[in-house]
Formats: structure tokens, C-alpha cells, sequence
């Protein structure tokens, strides 16, 4: 039509993990995040893309790939953004001004979206919240092959003496409701067409990932207590002494294991609780910060993307198991940005997220976001939004926080594997030996570590 403007348009992706999860989540309603940008004339397409989840989407047997192939909920993604850059122009959009937008799993999919080369773009700018390739467990093929006869069990099917494809055909013949009811955490395949190399899901990896050269811009953003999320499932499990398991496994996998434990004064006479919110603030610190600042390195070696770093910390004033206000807690970015609680927000965090807002709003309009520079590690530069406005930070200002402490301790211990030994062999192993299935291993290296840890 003619004198009208052609508008840029904002793509969200699923933000929890590959699961299987409810359909009703109001938490995510963009509403008044659309009306936002048309009070600020700055009106978007929003559109939200689904994809497979779970088994459906990750189910994957390597000797029966015709019939459970890998990674299909990544496929569908792909796929979805074809669709949209086609079509999207018959909305009035534009398929040239499009910025992607995911968080937690979300953020995992842009990450791998963004580095894997692919002559055809799929979207212009990328917003990646509180994830990254780190975050989600990656499977070989052979830990997938295992994976699917496990599930295959649990689905009564009998799977001693039968080729692979037997087994292939009967679970794809199983009722579609068992099927989604699998207790199955999707995790995409690595030493595949799509992901090829075995260490993808790595921080090691990600320094030396180069973004595709259609990528304009992207924001790597991490909240400053996205170890919410660790929290929320170790507060579910049974398992106690959490100060002294957490000291165990860093005295039996670090080089200097006191140091990690001095930065964020663990103690092993620390209470459960108190010892379990540290915790979660390392997880927070390597596997969150940690990971955008890797990507941060690796995309910062390419002149034809610009990079942003932002630090999201304004407290869940919402918060159940945490004190209320006082955490920014993980998925609560994307859910104060979309703003589905607008009417109950606390007059004290309001200046803070409609400034949030009113960045994210200006940066899909124009792929810059003000006033921070573009990232360098030279740098650092670093925008924060906080409850009562923004503040841009830069190396100068970070080089003696937590954060930073940890990633420079992280390099002493292991070099550019630094943060990975961190994030895989001591927080990684922790958060898993929570689970019964696997506690026999925590409770091995409590038995060979005498005397007291910390």
C-alpha cells in the first residue's frame, strides 16, 4: 500500500529446554511489549515459531537414521525462518529487517544459527538471552544410540536381539501421547550434517566460532542470576551437605580448588540454603557469563558483525523460592521485556524495564543499541540495565567483579578449556549427581577426600 511503512519484524523462540513443555504460557504474552513499540512509533511484526520438542523433535538412532533422524526440531527452524523471509512481506513486514530473539534454549539455537555457515540468510539481527550452545547437552551418536534404547524400554518395547531399525519402526508405532510423555530432554546430535564437529558445545568452541556473514549485529545478553534455574531443580531433590560436595568435587578436579571456593566464600559449614544460592551464582557466572563472553572472542574476529554485551540485572520482584527483588533470575529478562505483568510490576523496577524495553524496541528498528559501544576485548564494553535505569560499563569498571574474577581463574586452571573443565567437570557434575541416577559418583569422591574440604 502506498505511504505505508515497511516494518522491521521481531522472531521469538521456545524458550525452555528441547522438552517436552505446556502449551499455555502466559508469562511469554507480547502484547504489551507490541503496544510499546507502537506508543514509541516504533511498531513490529511479532511472530513466535514452534518446533519439536522432546522425543519428537530428538529422538535419534544413528543405525536408523532414515526413521529417527537427527536433530529434526533444529530442521524446524530452520525451516520456519524460510517461511517467514517469504512470506512475511505479505504482512506488511520486512524480510530484510528481521532480528531474532531466544532465550535459555532459544539463545542456544541463535548461537548455533548464527556460527553455522549458511549462504542464505535467515535473518538480519540476533538477540540471545541467558543461553548459548554451552548451556544445552550436546550427544555423540553413540550417546544417542543409547539414549534411544533407554526410551524404547520405557516405552515397553523389547529391544535384546532386534537390529536397530526393528526397534526404529515400533517406537515411531507407539502411541503419540506415550511418546510426548517420555521423561526426555531433547539434546541435539553432534558429529551431524548440521552440527559436524563433536566439541560444538563447547566455550573452547564458541572463541573461535566466526558469525555467518549475513549477520548485521547480535546482542549477547546474560542475567546476573541465571543460575535461578540450577536452583530451582536442586531445591526439588533430596540430597543435603551441598557446601561440602560442591568443596569435594573442586578439590578433586581443580589445581587450586580453594580459590574458586574463596570468590564466592563457600564454606563447607555453610547451611544448605546458603550454600546452594553460591552456588548457583558460579553456575551463573561460568556457564552464562562465562559462555557470552566466549562468544563474544569468537564473533569479535569478524569485522562484519557488530557485537553488544548486556548484563541483565533487575531483581524477579515475582520470585518464589529466592528473595523477592533481589535476583535477576533466569527467563525473568524475556518475561519483564514481553511484559505480561506490567500492571503488577513494583514502582521501583518500572524505570528499569521500560528502558529495557525501549532498547530492545530501538535496536530492531535500527540494530544498534544505545548508548553502548559495540563489544571488543579490548573493551569490554558493557551495558547493564539495573531497576532504577541503565549504566555502560567498561573493562576498567568490570576487571574486579565476580564475574570477571572467575573467568581470569578459569584461565589460570585450564587455558582456553579453562571455563569448559569449570562448566563440565565441576558444575556440570555437581547439578547431575543431584540427580539418584547419578549420586553414586558424588558420594565416590566424598569417600576418597578426608578430612575437612573448606
Amino acid at each position: 500500500m502506498e505511504g505505508c511503512r515497511v516494518t522491521p519484524d521481531l522472531v521469538q523462540f521456545r524458550s525452555l529446554p528441547y522438552a517436552r513443555v505446556p502449551r499455555d504460557r502466559q508469562y511469554y504474552d507480547p502484547t504489551a511489549f507490541c503496544t510499546s513499540a507502537l506508543t514509541n512509533s516504533k511498531p513490529i511484526i511479532f511472530a513466535s515459531i514452534n518446533y519439536r520438542l522432546g522425543a519428537l523433535g530428538f529422538l535419534h538412532c544413528p543405525e536408523a537414521a532414515d526413521y529417527l533422524p537427527p536433530n529434526n526440531g533444529l530442521y524446524d527452524q530452520i525451516l520456519a525462518f524460510d517461511w517467514i523471509r517469504t512470506y512475511i512481506a505479505g504482512f506488511m513486514g520486512n524480510p530484510c529487517n528481521i532480528t531474532a530473539i531466544g532465550q535459555s534454549a532459544g539463545a542456544a539455537s541463535l548461537s548455533l544459527h548464527n556460527a553455522r555457515f549458511r549462504s542464505k540468510p535467515m535473518y538480519q539481527k540476533a538477540i540471545i538471552l541467558s543461553g548459548s550452545t554451552t548451556v544445552l547437552v550436546t550427544m555423540t551418536p553413540e550417546e544417542h544410540r543409547r539414549e534411544f534404547l533407554y526410551q524404547a524400554d520405557k516405552l515397553g518395547i523389547e529391544i535384546c536381539g532386534r537390529s536397530m531399525e526393528d526397534i526404529a519402526m515400533e517406537v515411531i508405532d507407539a502411541p503419540i501421547d506415550a511418546i510426548r510423555c517420555l521423561e526426555y530432554c531433547g539434546a541435539p546430535c553432534s558429529q551431524s550434517e548440521l552440527i559436524p564437529d563433536a566439541d560444538w558445545a563447547t566455550m573452547r568452541y564458541a572463541r573461535c566460532a566466526r558469525p555467518n556473514g549475513w549477520l548485521d549485529s547480535q546482542i549477547l545478553c546474560s542475567s546476573t542470576y541465571d543460575g535461578s534455574i540450577s536452583h530451582l531443580v536442586a531445591k526439588g531433590q533430596e540430597r543435603t551437605q551441598l557446601a561440602r560436595v560442591f568443596a569435594a568435587i573442586c578439590h578433586a578436579r581443580l589445581r587450586d580448588p580453594q580459590r574458586l571456593l574463596t570468590i564466592y566464600q563457600i564454606s563447607e559449614n555453610d547451611k544448605d540454603d546458603v550454600a546452594l544460592e553460591k552456588i548457583c551464582q558460579v553456575v551463573t557466572d561460568i556457564g552464562f557469563y562465562g559462555a557470552a563472553i566466549s562468544g563474544l572472542l569468537g564473533a569479535a574476529a569478524s569485522s562484519r558483525t557488530h557485537n553488544y554485551h548486556v548484563l541483565f540485572d533487575i531483581g524477579n520482584p515475582f520470585s518464589r523460592l529466592l528473595e523477592k527483588g533481589q535476583f535477576a533470575t533466569h527467563t525473568w529478562d524475556v518475561v519483564s521485556l514481553f511484559g505480561a505483568y506490567d500492571d503488577t510490576l513494583p514502582q521501583d523496577c518500572r524505570e528499569g524495564i521500560f528502558k529495557w524495553r525501549q532498547a530492545i524496541l530501538a535496536y530492531c528498528d535500527t540494530g544498534e543499541l544505545f548508548p553502548c559501544d559495540i563489544w571488543s576485548p579490548m573493551s569490554r564494553s558493557t551495558l547493564v540495565f539495573r531497576k532504577n535505569g541503565v549504566e555502560h560499563l567498561k573493562q576498567e569498571q568490570l576487571g574486579h567483579t565476580k564475574p570477571e574474577r572467575a573467568l581470569q581463574f578459569a584461565e589460570q586452571e585450564g587455558g582456553e578449556h579453562g571455563l569448559d573443565l569449570l562448566w563440565e567437570d565441576v558444575i556440570r557434575f555437581f547439578l547431575k549427581t543431584g540427580n539418584p541416577r547419578y549420586s553414586h559418583e558424588a558420594l565416590d569422591i566424598m569417600s576418597s577426600m578426608p578430612g575437612r574440604l573448606g
